[in-house]
């Protein structure tokens, strides 16, 4: 197998140089293949959302391209891609149907990721991933770092396009120091004037089996797997006006304290800043630690596949996951927010064009029904249940090197 890859990157390797004549339609054709890819980039993320209908959707990166042999495409490999979604990618006019974000900023999202693998030996591969993330919601910027790692052994390959079966296992997660809501928050008739929460942060270890079928010019792959997560936060604080006393509000695992931040007047004459209330959180219909933090177990499926035609290449796949986030959780999304989901769908398409032996470009569609609910798991908690209902995507641009 490997040496049939080879020779066909050998011959990718001779055509270019063959004469002057096939330099230029060479070069012709990739400055064709580069303004394709760009308008293919523009529609692919919103398209697939489009067309998943109205199951919610999430998945671990990069899950629904998980191979057997991910060293079809190079034994070492580099990927750099820029990720966004805004009101000129919405080419389906998605976002602006939206009934109460439509026209504003709300999510429009901006990227960068850098991801590597490596064969190290020749059933063996490791591989590695960093994002740089933030999402705009009105005058709010979330700000957020997400990482993977992960290794897989092929346990078994039938040479000559056969199965491959491989074991995988990963531990990747998202971290944010702060997440700020200035606009107002309402839950039960109280208005938060503002939210800040520190240390927010995910971690999960997943487990998968893998399946592979075809050679590297055309194969289908599908996987099975389990993940054991946890999201958790440092501390929850706010502000907040009770009549006409403005607080700082401080959230402990059993009861809240308010701390006045200026004099006001009251009954019995004014009020000094500095002064300290107590509240049990059932007061305010809230238990910060069973809204905001939990821990998840969730099952997962997946098929793909990839196609090669010369310098062209399409990878698309497809990835279902069930949530289970314990009871407590379950039971505080549904009084807050009035739904849970558990059952999530992801999906991804990606065209891409080899310009040299080692060199290719592509675009990707990523979408998910219920915005980024299984990618970045600590948006998801029993407050913002609510608003994960809407179906979201991002389209990146990028190279991948092989060497």
């Amino acid at each position: 197998m490997r040496e049939a890859r080879g020779a066909r990157s050998s011959v990718r390797a001779g055509r270019p140089g063959c004469s002057s004549a096939v330099t230029s339609s060479n070069a012709l054709a990739h400055g064709g293949a580069l303004a394709f890819l760009a308008a293919f980039a523009l529609a692919v993320a919103l398209s697939l959302a489009l067309a998943l209908g109205p199951a919610p959707a999430a998945a671990a990166p990069f899950d629904p391209l998980l191979s057997a042999r991910p060293e079809a495409s190079g034994a070492r490999q580099l990927e750099a891609g820029i990720d966004a979604m805004n009101d000129t990618l919405d080419v389906f006019d998605i976002r602006g149907d939206d009934p109460v974000y439509g026209g504003t900023n709300v999510g429009d999202y901006r990227g960068a990721h850098l991801r590597g693998g490596w064969q190290i030996a020749p059933n063996w591969w490791i591989d590695a991933s960093l994002w740089r993330r933030s999402i705009e919601y009105r005058s709010d910027t979330g700000r957020l770092t997400s990482w993977q790692l992960g290794g897989q052994w092929r346990f078994h390959d039938t040479p000559g396009g056969g199965t491959a079966w491989a074991l995988r296992g990963s531990v990747w997660g998202n971290r944010s120091g702060d997440l700020d809501k200035t606009s107002p928050t309402t839950m039960f008739g109280r208005t938060l004037d503002t939210v800040h929460i520190e240390g927010t942060r995910d971690t999960q270890w997943q487990l998968d089996l893998i399946g592979t079928r075809g050679d590297a010019d055309a194969s289908i792959s599908w996987y099975a797997g389990v993940q054991r997560g946890q999201v958790r936060y440092s501390s929850a604080s706010g502000t907040i006006r009770v009549g006409n006393c403005p607080y700082a509000v401080a959230f402990g695992a059993t009861s809240t304290v308010l701390t006045q931040t200026a004099p006001c007047s009251g009954p019995d004459g004014t009020v000094a800043a500095g002064t300290q209330v107590t509240v049990a959180n059932s007061a305010f219909g809230l238990n910060p630690r069973d809204a905001l933090e939990y821990d998840a177990t969730v099952l997962r499926l997946g098929v793909n596949g990839v196609k090669r035609w010369g310098n062209w290449q399409v990878r698309g796949g497809l990835g279902y996951e069930h949530h289970d986030r314990g009871d407590a959780l379950e039971d505080e999304a549904r009084r807050l927010s009035g739904v849970y989901d558990s059952g999530n769908l992801s999906a991804m398409l990606e065209l891409a064009y080899r310009f040299t032996p080692t060199l290719t470009g592509f675009v990707r569609g990523t979408a998910w029904q219920h915005q980024l609910m299984g990618e970045v798991p600590l948006l998801y908690n029993a407050v913002t249940a609510k608003r994960s209902d809407r179906r979201y995507g991002v389209a990146t641009i990028g190279v991948m090197a092989e060497f």
